[in-house]
Parts: C-alpha cells; structure tokens; sequence
C-alpha cells in the first residue's frame, strides 16, 4: 500500500524534474530566430496569465511541504538531542538509544526540505526567465519599429532634399 506522505513527496519530486526539463529548455542556447519565434507563439496564446492562478496553488502547496518538513525535522533532533541529555546526566555512558527509526525520519525530513526548496527556487527562476524572454522580445520589436522607422525617414528625407534640390535647379 502506498502511503499518502510517499504519494505528495513523490509527486512533488516529478514536479521538481519537470521543472529542470523546462528550465533547461528555456536556457539552452538556440539561434536568436528560433527563440524568438517560439516565446512570440508562447505569449500570443497568453500562457503566462492562465498559468498564474496554478502556479500560486502550486507556490503555496510548496511552502507549506517546506514549512511541514522543517517542522518535523525540528521535532526528531529536539527529540534526539533530549535523549542524549537525558543520556549524558545518568551515570552509565553509552551511546544513546534513539527512538526506532529517528535517524531515518530526520534524513526524510531533510530530503524532503530539499525537494520542496529546490522546486520552489526552480518555480520562481522559470516565472524570472520567461519575464526575461518577453522584455527581451518586446524591445527587439520596438528596436525593429524605430529602424524601420528611421529608413522611411531617411528615404523621405532623401526624397525630400532630391526634390529641394530639384526645385532649385529650376529656379537657375
């Protein structure tokens, strides 16, 4: 039988590889035209703001898998710190028992504060670069507006002075 704990930590675990496929992706180095030509698709079906109410639920979910495993890891070596004071004030020294298991539950508490760490840090990077992405593509167009803008002036302008000067020709 598959415990509930093992279910979420597992979940949470695929949810931290998709993050690392996506995060890769997003950082590997592809030509400009192929980057750009795929975050316009990705902008233009709006996927960012679909995604903000998800990605929140899943944010708070994390924070929560975080501040439960803390919590637990902080009981098992208060637990644990407890017996070895409690160890060191009888007369007999030995190496102290520790409740069954102790050590395992803490390493599970300590993996498991790492998982939903990471998984939350990725969450944040991922939501950073493409933020990142879409600044870079909409100063790219504005950049493509004002040069083009700047050729049709500099050809009005050309035209301009050839027809000034034209007309000064027909003056002489």
């Amino acid at each position: 039988a598959i415990k509930m704990p093992s279910l979420v930590w597992g979940s949470i675990f695929l949810f931290l590889v998709a993050e690392l496929i996506v995060t890769v992706i997003l950082v590997v180095p592809v030509p400009r035209k192929i980057r750009h030509f795929l975050a316009r698709e990705i902008f233009l079906l709006d996927i960012g703001d679909k995604l903000t109410k998800p990605v929140l639920y899943v944010s708070a979910a994390l924070v929560l898998a975080l501040l439960e495993s803390y919590w637990g890891h902080r009981r098992i070596t208060n637990r644990m710190a407890h017996d070895y004071q409690e160890m060191m004030q009888s007369d007999h020294h030995h190496y102290p028992e520790y409740h069954l298991h102790d050590k395992e539950k803490k390493y599970k508490a300590e993996r498991n504060m790492y998982l939903a760490g990471f998984a939350l840090t990725l969450l944040l990077v991922i939501g950073r670069i493409t933020k990142l992405m879409q600044e870079s593509i909409e100063l790219e167009e504005e950049t493509e507006k004002v040069k083009k803008g700047e050729t049709t002036s500099s050809k009005e302008g050309t035209k301009a002075k050839a027809d000034a000067s034209a007309g000064d020709k027909k003056k002489d």
